[in-house]
């Protein structure tokens, strides 16, 4: 259950952070939320490990988290320091 629920935070929080480039105005909190919501769902997924559930569906919001985060900061890197500079500011 925990399992597919992480995969259901790691799907909203990667429509969320797909959005901030579609919707530029509002950048900063929407790709905030993707990744807050993508963290909820690597904890959950965590969650999941712990409780040793079966099938390997729990270890893909953590592969999407990371992929994501990857992906982002290597295709547009000022991306990552102009949301620190946003939380920093808010």
């Amino acid at each position: 259950m925990l399992s597919k629920l992480s995969i259901l935070f790691a799907i909203i929080g990667g429509l969320f952070l797909g959005a901030s480039y579609i919707f530029t105005p509002y950048i900063e909190p929407l790709m905030a939320t993707g990744f807050v919501i993508m963290f909820i769902g690597l904890i959950i997924s965590f969650g999941a490990m712990f409780k040793k559930e079966q099938g390997k569906m729990k270890f893909m919001a953590v592969a999407v988290f990371f992929m994501l985060s990857f992906l982002i900061s290597w295709n547009d890197p000022f991306q990552i320091i102009r949301l620190l500079t946003w939380i920093k500011v808010h």
